[in-house]
């Protein structure tokens, strides 16, 4: 199967040996990577859905469909992860201590439609919002959604994942820059993701969503 793969220097088509695929699949992707070389947008009738990719089993699953465009992620840096960890385990002490919903970390499903499912870095879904969550993925975006930025992702997080996740209906998007250090906190409002504030180093993060948190910017990036 053909993977949009992402790396810090290109992004590249590259074959996957997925014979399990019925031929209509293959022969549907051969001609989206044809198309894909031309630049010429893709045929609805060729982006693939989220039942596609589920016939690819576990192992082989893309890490998001981006508008019928299977993409393979690069591997997170260890300072990813490292910033991911402390941020994510910080939000879901927190919140298993006052009992407001649900804190996790990548990979999880966010299922907006058929050819746009998505897998934030951490996600938080209260209590009043577990019935989108079909014991598979989330039928819809959940409260909270959060982005760790990388040379990689960044134009995707602020583009295509900022319009999906607003009109998804999140509360908030954090979106979170290990180069600058710094968390800024989106509010979702009737003209879309709204900046509501810019955390830094030194400050103490508080969200509508976590009353009295006072998340410590320094211990994140620490």
């Amino acid at each position: 199967m053909f993977f949009r793969h992402q790396s810090t220097k290109n992004t590249k088509f590259h074959l996957g040996g997925f014979c399990s695929l019925k031929n209509v699949k293959i022969n549907k992707l051969i001609k989206r990577e044809t198309m894909a070389g031309d630049k010429k947008d893709i045929p609805a009738e060729l982006k693939l859905t989220y039942t596609d990719i589920l016939s690819l089993g576990e192992s082989n699953r893309p890490h998001e469909l981006i508008d019928g465009e299977p993409v393979m992620g690069a591997m997170p840096s260890p300072q990813h992860q490292r910033i991911a960890t402390k941020l994510g385990s910080a939000l879901d002490n927190f919140v298993s201590s006052n009992k407001l919903g649900v804190v996790l970390s990548s990979p999880v499903d966010v299922y907006i439609s058929e050819t746009i499912v998505l897998q934030p870095d951490i996600t938080f879904l209260s209590n009043d919002r577990q019935h989108i969550d079909d014991g598979t993925k989330y039928n819809g975006v959940p409260d909270l959604v959060i982005e760790i930025l990388s040379d990689a992702t960044e134009d995707k997080d602020r583009t295509f994942k900022f319009r999906e996740y607003a009109r998804g209906g999140a509360t908030e998007y954090w979106i979170v820059s290990p180069k600058n250090k710094e968390i800024e906190v989106y509010c979702n409002s009737e003209r879309g993701f709204q900046l509501l504030n810019t955390y830094r180093v030194g400050d103490v993060l508080n969200s509508s969503l976590f009353p009295n948190i006072h998340l410590s910017v320094s211990k994140v990036f620490g």
